[in-house]
């Protein structure tokens, strides 16, 4: 029996996590000259909503509306096989019909029965993009329900939405999973615009370093989220970040502690695998600092030393700063001294 859907209060504009303080952000641009707009295509309804009887009609229609993306949803988020498969007529019925999918995907729609905010940030967002990319193509946002098996992907001009991750940090489906409140506290709406842009960062610019130590990992997991600040400058870093606002205020008062642990312990330079995941990685806290602070507070440093080398570098176009690899170097050139 599904329990009732609770008051979902999103009447938020991006307006509303406006930065507090005096002056112009320096990553505050003009972008009224740019009309181009973003919304998320609600894949999830044309799928539900599919007469199985036209299902052969339905599924060339998928094929050449959605592409990469309706291939990768089947064989990588729903894991039911090409479409091409003679059984997957019969497969894709299952996975509509499924009660238990149904009952997400009903849910999930009346959380989202109105997506005119969360289109309005992503236009946002993407028009900023434009801005520092004036000649690229915009990526088209897929929204889909996949039974919590997938919050995003990204594949070719399409970016992936599991709008079934983002019901609210206190859905009961969440509960019922056992999913910890450090991750279900961002599963909530709002995220979805920050989310779609880092997702679409690290394909236009995934990690590539062949040394691959904690420093180079940080500076790149920085620099995603730099890229993030130029497409909402005016949001608020808990928003991007992920974090409390108490976790950002620990954040700001132990950034020279953190910094000098990292260096004293000699972990900047380390390759270990497990180091790495534990300083970057969702968790509780960062099991090298203390238990008040946040997960992946690492990655936080990271930003920081980004965001000190374009303080000092103000005229470096966003792409050429996103197209560094030399990562080592932007940490010297940052004169990083917290």
């Amino acid at each position: 029996m599904m329990r009732p859907v609770q008051e979902i209060c999103f009447f938020v504009s991006c307006g509303v996590f406006l930065l507090h303080g005096c002056g112009r952000h320096p990553l505050e641009v003009d972008i009224s000259d740019i009309e181009e707009t973003v919304h998320v295509e609600r894949f999830d309804r044309e799928l539900f909503e599919m007469k199985m009887d036209t299902a052969d009609h339905a599924i060339g229609y998928f094929y050449e509306r959605y592409g990469d993306f309706f291939d990768i949803f089947n064989t990588h988020i729903i894991h039911i096989g090409p479409g091409s498969g003679k059984r997957y007529p019969s497969f894709l019925s299952m996975f509509i019909n499924d009660p238990a999918n149904r009952e997400v995907y009903e849910y999930t729609g009346r959380v989202f029965s109105d997506m005119e905010e969360i289109n309005r940030c992503l236009t946002n967002g993407f028009r900023h993009y434009l801005y520092h990319y004036p000649d690229s193509t915009l990526p088209r946002v897929v929204g889909y329900v996949s039974r919590f098996n997938q919050g995003l992907f990204t594949v070719g001009h399409f970016i992936g939405v599991g709008l079934d991750q983002y019901l609210g940090s206190d859905c009961h489906y969440y509960d019922l999973m056992g999913i910890p409140r450090y991750l279900s506290k961002n599963k909530i709406p709002e995220k979805i615009p920050v989310d779609v842009l880092y997702a679409w960062a690290t394909q236009i610019y995934p990690y590539n370093d062949s040394v691959d130590n904690l420093l180079t990992r940080i500076i790149h997991q920085g620099m995603l989220h730099h890229f993030v600040d130029a497409m909402f400058p005016q949001l608020e870093d808990s928003l991007k970040m992920g974090f409390t606002g108490e976790q950002l205020t620990w954040c700001r008062k132990n950034e020279a502690q953190m910094w000098t642990h990292l260096v004293e312990k000699k972990l900047l330079f380390s390759t270990d695998p497990l180091v790495i995941r534990k300083l970057l990685e969702d968790a509780p806290y960062t099991y090298y600092f203390t238990g008040e602070s946040p997960g992946r507070a690492a990655v936080w440093l990271g930003r920081q030393i980004v965001r000190e080398f374009v303080r000092r570098n103000p005229d470096l176009p966003l792409g050429v700063l996103m197209s560094r690899r030399d990562y080592q170097e932007i940490l010297r050139e940052s004169r990083y001294d917290p």
